[in-house]
Formats: structure tokens, sequence, C-alpha cells
């Protein structure tokens, strides 16, 4: 059963593109199903599952959720917007389960190899289709969409791929030419997209990096450096992020505008949406939050038909939505869910290491964009997760003694075939 919700899995990654109901809703609802199935039938699954640390950290950050589902009710806010933030939480839990029962029945090779095809599959598509004029031209300039369909859903899979097999590459003794092959491609697709969050993120995680875990503190921010400036150069004047540089930089951040002025660059649209963001939040939903989800009906900027803008920015959006209680809480279980990564980490733990600095860049991310429900976090980070909870907490003998009263273990292994 496992590789069937695997597949399901797989479909929808690679038909991201595509956003019918079908697919956006019936497909992961679909794969919740298969998961309660196997839950149903494998209850023994679920029990040690939830011995689990990351599990229960998890759990605390989806009961955050539903209580702030419920202030949404409580302030009048349209419910079916929380609701549909909860199932996509909900979803995130089953990746981490998948990622789960797929480890502790030796399928890690399958669960990691499944996500390196898929990206593969996302950055080769994203450059060749650059070179044959495949994207979306931004003020005159092509920016990459590859088979997503979107500049920033590409530029986020790239982020993910370049730190995540990056690191990998350095600390692994196998295929260190494929994952060469992918960090680097993914590293010339952040560029070629013109996300500047990406770009500082990618640095940003790396500063993280020499702060926390290199031995040698000094050589490497030397190396950071010497590699940082040329980079700078190159970035600035030869690719379309320097030109969203200048462009800022000439522009401002000004937001006392007139309503149907054009304004000059896309961070002062965000840094004005941000403003009304705050200012709605302060003014009707200090302490409460406006409730999960609800970001979009907030009194901020609006298209045309009177829909509102998602906040470009996870961090603000998530302040505005759960309040400052639920926000620290939600922040706690967070830093909570990756600390083992990190302790890991130190230890020269490979994969460890690589989801937690890519958790690190996605984070920094979020300060300027939607990244937490993107393909890279929502369905990727999780997946790994999950197989990290079953690699580092479930060892084959702690498996075979905790079935060995209850159920045969064979038979088990059999079921998720």
């Amino acid at each position: 059963m496992s590789f069937i919700i695997l597949s399901f899995w797989l479909s929808r990654v690679l038909t991201i593109s595509f956003d019918s109901n079908l697919l956006r809703l019936g497909v992961p609802v679909f794969m919740l199903s298969l998961l309660f199935i196997f839950l149903m039938i494998n209850k023994n699954s679920l029990s040690l599952f939830l011995k689990t640390t990351f599990t229960r950290n998890y759990l605390a950050i989806l009961i955050v959720s539903l209580l702030s589902t419920l202030v949404a009710l409580y302030n009048g806010m349209p419910i079916m917007s929380s609701l549909a933030e909860l199932m996509k939480i909900l979803l995130m839990g089953g990746f981490f389960f998948l990622g789960f029962i797929l480890c502790i029945y030796n399928k890690t090779s399958v669960a990691l190899g499944t996500l390196t095809f898929v990206i593969f599959v996302h950055i080769s598509c994203g450059i060749i289709g650059y070179f044959l004029g495949v994207g979306i031209i931004i003020e005159d300039v092509l920016r990459p969409t590859g088979i997503t369909g979107r500049v920033n859903i590409l530029a986020n899979i790239a982020l993910f791929s370049c730190v995540f097999y990056g690191i990998r590459c350095f600390l692994e003794n196998k295929n260190r030419w494929l994952l060469f092959y992918i960090s680097f491609s993914s590293f010339i697709l952040i560029l070629l997209s013109g996300t500047l969050k990406n770009i500082i993120s990618l640095f940003g995680a790396y500063v993280v990096y020499v702060f926390l875990s290199s031995k040698n503190k000094i050589v490497s921010a030397f190396f950071f450096i010497i590699l940082a400036l040329p980079l700078t150069y190159l970035v600035i004047f030869y690719t379309p992020i320097g030109e969203r540089l200048i462009e800022t930089a000439i522009a401002g951040v000004n937001v006392e505008v007139e309503e149907g002025e054009k304004l000059e660059s896309s961070l002062q649209w965000r840094v004005l949406h941000w403003k009304l963001l705050l200012d709605d939040w302060i003014g009707r939903f200090f302490f409460q939050g406006s409730g999960i989800g609800q970001a979009v009906n907030m009194n901020a900027l609006k298209i045309s038909d009177g829909k509102g803008y998602s906040a470009h920015s996870d961090w603000l959006k998530y302040l505005v939505e759960l309040g400052p209680i639920f926000f620290s809480v939600f922040i706690y279980y967070h830093y909570k869910l990756v600390k083992p990564l990190y302790v890991a980490s130190r230890e020269g733990a490979a994969l460890e290491s690589a989801t937690f600095y890519t958790f690190i860049a996605l984070v920094i991310a979020m300060l300027a964009g939607p990244v937490y429900f993107t393909v890279c976090f929502f369905y990727f980070f999780w997946l790994v997760l999950g197989v990290i909870a079953g690699k580092r907490y479930l060892k084959p003998e702690k498996i075979k003694k905790h079935y060995s009263h209850e159920l045969n273990v064979e038979v088990l292994r059999n079921t998720l075939k």
C-alpha cells in the first residue's frame, strides 16, 4: 500500500502545474484516505509512529492550527479558508507518515530515490526549457518555469535541491556526480529565475552553517567571502536578479501612494501589502489573530474582483493569523521539530545535516515569500523528515520487539508492498 500512496505523491508533484480540482483536492484527499485505511489495518504502526518526538511536535503544530480555526469562526471570518489550511497541515502529516513507514520497512532508498527523480526532472526541464524559450516573460526578461508553470515554485524547488544535494555531495560517498549536477544546476536555475529572496536565502544558510557547524569558522568565513565577492558581482551585473536589485534601489520602498498609482518594484508592493496587513491585525485581531488561513480575507491589497492576495511572507502571515501567543507556540514547535536534525548534523550525519540547512534556507525565504505550502516544503521536506524519524528512532530490533506479542513483522511488511 505504501507504494500506491507514493505513486500518488509522485503523480501530484510532477503535475503541479495543473490546477484542476481533481488534482489539487482529489488526489491529496485520496492519499489521506489511503493513509487512514492503512492506519486502521495496521494500528500498531500508529502506536509506533506516535512514539517519536517528531510526531509529537507535529501534533502540537496541528493542535495550534485547529485552535486557530476556531478563532477564525469566533472572529466571523470565512471558515472555509481556515478549513482549507487545516487540511493542508493534515496532508503534511500524511507525507511525514508516508516517509516514516517507507523507512521502517526498509524502503528508504525508494523514498529518497523517488524524491531525487522528481527534483532531477523539475530542474532539468527548467534549464532545458529556459534555453528553448519556455517560461514567463516578466518585464522583458524570460524566467524559467519548467513543468511547474510558475517561476516561484520552480525557484523554491531549486533552492531546496541546491542546499539539500549540495551538502550531501560533500558528506556522502555515493553518486557524488549526480548530487553535484543537481546542486549546481539548481544554483544556475535560481540565478536564471531572478528570485532575489532565494539567492539571499542560499547565502544565509551558508552563514548559519559557518556559525553553527563549521569546525574552523575563520577558514569557512574566509572561503565564503572569497566565493561571495565574484558571485555578487556576477549576480548584480549579469543576471535578472541584478536588474531587480537596481530597480528596487531606484524605486525605494515608499508606501505613501495614491489608489491606482503604479508601484515601481515588487518590494514596494510587498511592503505596502505588509503594512496594510499589520494595520488590520493591530486594529482588529491583535491578541487572538484573524485565524489560520485568513490573511487573504483581511483588509489589505486585493485584485480587481475583490479577492485578497497572499501575505507574500509566511512569517508575517502566521503572525497576523495566529496572534502573538499561538504564533510563539507555532514557532517553538517548529524549532523542536528540527532541533534533533541540528544535533545529528554536529555528529556528521549527512541526511540530517542536509535537511536541517535546507530548512534554514527555506525559513529565510519565508520572510519574503509564500514557501510553507509550496512543493519544496509541503511535499519534499515532510517526506524526508518522515524518513529521518524512521531512520533515527525505529531500529529493526525495536520494531521486532514492538510487534512480537501482537503481530508477525513479516506479515505487516507484506501489507506495505
